[in-house]
This record gives structure tokens, sequence and C-alpha cells, in this order.
């Protein structure tokens, strides 16, 4: 399968790169996978349109040994799962409420929250979320993918991705003041 993708990757430091990715997270994907769809064929169709999606955004990836390639493997794998699992359970999604919100820039999350803890204590924030924000946020801050991007990794409208944002920038601030 390893020979697909390489195929479909035009410079030889993206193939490097996407090997280095596949050789590295593939197992731990397919676990991620299989533990939201309890089927070992549909947690490879997961993974699979997994890496499709990840090739198209190699040029995000700045180094394979992080935790943010990690983040944005399990993050991509996990959405792909959780779609598959929606349609053949054919549940119909959450309507969100319509409440007005104060709007921030995402650029400016971290100055958003202060500026009192670092990026590390941000990301263990963001670990507190609810995964629906969690995925966004992290997308945006730490890999930071526009909106239009991070719609199409997530496979959800720009609108969605707004709106997720800024729910999870108002619960950021909660996490924020509650520990004071």
């Amino acid at each position: 399968m390893l020979t697909f993708y390489l195929s479909i990757i035009e410079t030889q430091e993206d193939q490097d790169k996407f090997e280095h990715i596949y050789l590295k997270y593939s197992k731990l994907m397919k676990y991620v996978s299989y533990q939201i769809l309890k089927d070992d064929f549909l947690a490879e169709d997961a993974v699979h349109n997994a890496f499709l999606n990840i090739i198209k955004h190699l040029d995000q990836i700045d180094e394979v040994d992080c935790h943010k390639t990690k983040g944005f493997c399990i993050v991509v794998v996990e959405n792909i799962s959780k779609r598959i699992y929606n349609v053949r359970k054919r549940e119909h999604t959450i309507n969100y409420e319509d409440v007005d919100y104060e709007i921030t820039d995402g650029k400016n999350m971290e100055r958003d929250i202060d500026e009192r803890i670092s990026s590390e204590k941000i990301a263990e924030k963001i670990g507190l979320l609810p995964e629906i924000y969690r995925d966004v946020l992290m997308l945006k801050v730490f890999h930071e993918c526009s909106d239009k991007e991070i719609s199409k990794i997530l496979d959800i409208s720009p609108a969605a991705v707004r709106k997720r944002m800024e729910r999870a920038r108002i619960k950021m601030r909660r996490i924020i003041n509650n520990e004071g």
C-alpha cells in the first residue's frame, strides 16, 4: 500500500516524509480507528482515507517525530472513522442552537488567553475540551490551518468550523478562568 501512496506524491522529499509518517503512525492510526469502528476492514478503509487526506496536507507537516504530527494524524483518522461510523449507523447530526458569542481572531488565540500560559499549557488545556472542539482548535492553533483547510480535513462546512472555534474559545476561557 505504501507504494501506492508514494506513487501519487511528486517530490522525493515529500515521499521520504510521507514514508516516515506511514511507518511511524499507521499502526497507531489503525488502532484509533478500530476503537471507533470495531471492524478491521472499516478501520483499514478509514486509515487509507486518512493517509490520502494527509498527503494533501503534507506541506503543513514540518517535523515527523513530534506530538503535533502525531496529533494531526490521529485527528484526521478519528474524524474519518467517526464519519464512517455515523454513515453506517445512520445517526443524525445534532443541530446546535443559535447563540451569540464574542468572536476573537483565531491567530491571536494565545494572546486571547492573556499570554499567562505557555503553548504546552495551552495544549494541556485543549486536551480538556470535548473532542469536537479540541480537533478544530488543535488544527487552528498548532497546525495553523485556515478555516477552509480545517473544513476539508474534518469534512465539515466552513461555517461549522467557525462555530466550533467560537465555542472552543469560550470553553477555553472558562477552563482558564476556573483555574484562576
